[in-house]
């Protein structure tokens, strides 16, 4: 079962949540934040908890 981010905080970071889905954005920046710009999907973007382009 995944664990939709309740928060905005993702990744191995903060608990693993993950940002697919969640309403947050989905994609997990590396600093454990979901969003939707190219600063959380881009160079450094978590891929096993959301999206990364």
């Amino acid at each position: 079962a995944s664990s939709l981010s309740q928060n905005g905080l993702c990744g191995a970071d903060n608990g693993g949540w993950i940002c697919a889905g969640s309403g947050w954005g989905d994609c997990c920046s590396s600093y454990g934040y979901c969003g939707t710009s190219n600063a959380y999907c881009g160079s450094g973007c978590q891929s096993d908890f959301g999206d990364c382009s």
